[in-house]
């Protein structure tokens, strides 16, 4: 047993030379306060200290507060404060730690840098291997709408191009690259089925500006199956003019 004083809003604990405080707004409050009841001290003082939980995984560890890579750098990047808030919230953490492990693989630093926030304003799902999981417009024998010819996405398909050849430029909106798109985007692209792909962070080459940033191109994806989607109101495809035939889409 641990001294301590309990209040309506407060907990101070002293463990041996250290006070330990939280107030009634700390995420693990109601948590705290059960262990309390049944005198489990060292679940008590845990909950009040989260920064001594340590947590590894893909290469990742959590600790004091912040992320670290396996070399013991701290990792700078948007998703963290989401990671460690979850985290905090007692969330699962781990499809987040991989996404970030594969993301930090992406040689592009402006990919590094806006893909969260392209995830976070588009709704896009995280798998729990890390993956993101985009929507394509095919043709009805599965080729790229634009060229018909190009590349095949049937389901269990691996699609890929030579990251070079993929143009990085986010204000080249109709360019080179493997482009998979948001569910909202749909609606502004023409074709006959629509397939969900699953897309390695490490291979987002850009996000172009075109379209309210609702599409990415990439250099390799997995087809994993063709989901129903609503008939479409637009020919945006073949009202452009202006692409070059020899743009794979």
């Amino acid at each position: 047993m641990y001294p301590y004083l309990l209040t309506t809003n407060t907990l101070t604990l002293i463990e041996g030379t250290t006070t330990h405080s939280v107030t009634a707004d700390h995420p693990k409050w109601d948590a705290i306060l059960d262990a309390l009841r049944q005198h489990e001290w060292e679940v008590v003082i845990d909950l009040m200290t989260p920064a001594k939980v340590v947590t590894d995984y893909a290469g990742l560890t959590i600790k004091q507060g912040a992320i670290f890579d396996s070399k013991g750098r701290e990792i700078h990047n948007a998703v963290v404060p989401h990671i460690l808030t979850m985290k905090e919230k007692g969330f699962p953490v781990e499809p987040l730690l991989a996404f970030l492990s594969k993301l930090l693989n992406n040689p592009s630093k402006r990919s590094r840098d806006q893909i969260w926030r392209f995830i976070t304003t588009n709704n896009i799902v995280v798998d729990p291997s890390g993956d993101l999981i985009f929507y394509k417009k095919v043709k009805d024998d599965y080729f790229d709408v634009h060229t018909g010819k190009t590349h095949c996405y049937k389901p269990g398909y691996v699609v890929a191009m030579p990251r070079h050849d993929v143009d990085d430029d986010p204000e080249s909106t109709c360019s080179t690259g493997l482009h998979v798109c948001t569910y909202g985007y749909l609606k502004s692209f023409g074709g006959d089925r629509t397939v969900l792909c699953r897309v390695n962070p490490e291979h987002i080459v850009s996000v172009p500006i075109d379209y309210h940033n609702t599409k990415v191109r990439v250099c390799q994806l997995l087809v994993i199956r063709e989901v129903d989607a609503e008939p479409l109101d637009t020919q945006v495809w073949d009202d452009r003019t202006d692409l070059d035939d020899s743009i794979p889409f």
